[in-house]
């Protein structure tokens, strides 16, 4: 058997610590979050707060003793009650054509907000891909360099390293995958 502190020492290294680039990317990126949600118009935190509000558990649970307390009450069940929305409840159609307004408008404007928030992680995404294609084949580059310095030929002979060598065009790239997208589409 293994005495406390052995097991203290295991439990560490199987949870090993973040390095400290990570932490930072990870600082980076929540703070980015924070600035996204701090950019929101007052109404995208409206359609936020409706679309958080009726897509919970709470609001289906709410919804569903409304509507049960309102057809006790409309139904003549209990004596001393007169019903104001008798059946077929026009009154709670009503009501409940008006909160589907309010509902599917604060989806779509919560919609449209991550949507563009989407958009701006695919850009950056995107930024990001394009600057390491750019760096690695610039590290491609060097590498050759000094495989020819030390006369390794057999390396610096390679058609595949020679081509990935090349900056990549990224226009050329796009028009091949609209190619490949129409032949499939034909197919």
């Amino acid at each position: 058997m293994f005495t406390e502190p052995e097991l203290e020492r295991i439990a560490v290294s199987s949870h090993p610590s973040v390095a400290a680039a990570a932490k930072r990317n990870v600082e980076t990126i929540t703070q980015l979050e924070q600035e996204l949600v701090a950019q929101q118009s007052r109404t995208e935190r409206w359609g936020s707060c409706v679309a958080s509000f009726f897509g919970s558990f709470r609001f289906v649970v709410a919804q569903i003793f409304f509507v049960a307390a309102w057809i006790v009450l409309n139904t003549e069940n209990i004596a001393w009650i007169q019903p104001f929305d008798p059946y077929p409840f026009p009154f709670l159609s009503l009501i409940v054509g008006i909160e589907f307004i309010f509902l599917t408008t604060g989806v779509l404007v919560n919609q449209k907000h991550q949507i563009r928030r989407a958009e701006q992680w695919s850009h950056l995404h995107l930024q990001l891909s394009m600057l390491t294609e750019q760096e690695v084949t610039e590290n491609m580059k060097m590498l050759r360099m000094i495989c020819h310095k030390l006369e390794l030929e057999m390396l610096t002979r390679d058609q595949e390293v020679s081509e990935l060598s090349q900056n990549t065009e990224i226009a050329a790239l796009v028009d091949e995958i609209e190619k490949a997208r129409e032949h499939d589409a034909v197919h």
